[in-house]
């Protein structure tokens, strides 16, 4: 059943970009992303926004990776892999279609199925994680982007640089056995009997 909604939802949205794509001529479409700055070894999330002056209820999108870049991604109940979110631009009964290319390569379709409109802001994002060789300049491409009823926006792309890793690998501690001091604060032998300060704590040793 979900392999059918899932063909229904494709032909579905094609049709009605075949049939819309003659009108709204002089509609306005507007699609911001935020230039991404990534270091080697993490992830970046990159967020769609989307503004509009006309009504607009699904749209179809590619998105195309640069070879140093890598979609993060889960599985879903089918065991098929989702590296898109819909954002506050889409209702929860919105229709998300993936379809890979490639790795490196996504085509999207989001539709309704009884044509309920999208709204201004957020219209999808997704992670995206730099390998250890990635260097900088790079970009992601945005291209096939068109909304039912509207005619196809241009193709563009979307600057990625390197910056530096904020991650903590990992700490070394001073393996050197922390310096005793006696209550007068003066420096005294590890070994040394009765009362003494280390690491901030008082030790008796008899």
């Amino acid at each position: 059943m979900k392999v059918l909604n899932k063909i229904s939802a494709k032909l579905i949205v094609a049709v009605s970009f075949v049939l819309g794509s003659f009108a709204n001529v002089n509609a306005q479409e507007t699609i911001t992303v935020d230039p991404i700055s990534i270091a080697p070894g993490e992830e970046a999330e990159v967020v769609v926004n989307y503004s509009s002056t006309v009504e607009r209820s699904g749209y179809n999108m590619e998105v195309i990776l640069p070879e140093s870049l890598s979609f993060v991604t889960t599985l879903n109940e089918d065991d098929e892999p989702e590296a898109f979110t819909l954002g506050s631009s889409a209702l929860s009964s919105h229709m998300k279609v993936e379809y890979y290319v490639n790795e490196k390569h996504v085509k999207l379709t989001i539709l309704h199925l009884k044509e309920k409109n999208l709204k201004d802001g957020v219209l999808l994002s997704f992670k995206v994680k730099a390998d250890e060789s990635f260097t900088e300049p790079t970009e992601i491409t945005f291209k096939g982007i068109i909304f039912n009823g509207g005619d196809y926006l241009e193709d563009f792309t979307v600057p990625v640089t390197k910056c530096t890793p904020t991650g903590i690998n990992g700490i070394e501690a001073n393996s050197e056995k922390a310096a005793s001091f006696n209550l007068a604060g003066q420096k005294v032998s590890a070994n040394a009997k009765g009362i003494r300060i280390q690491n901030g704590k008082k030790v008796v040793v008899k």
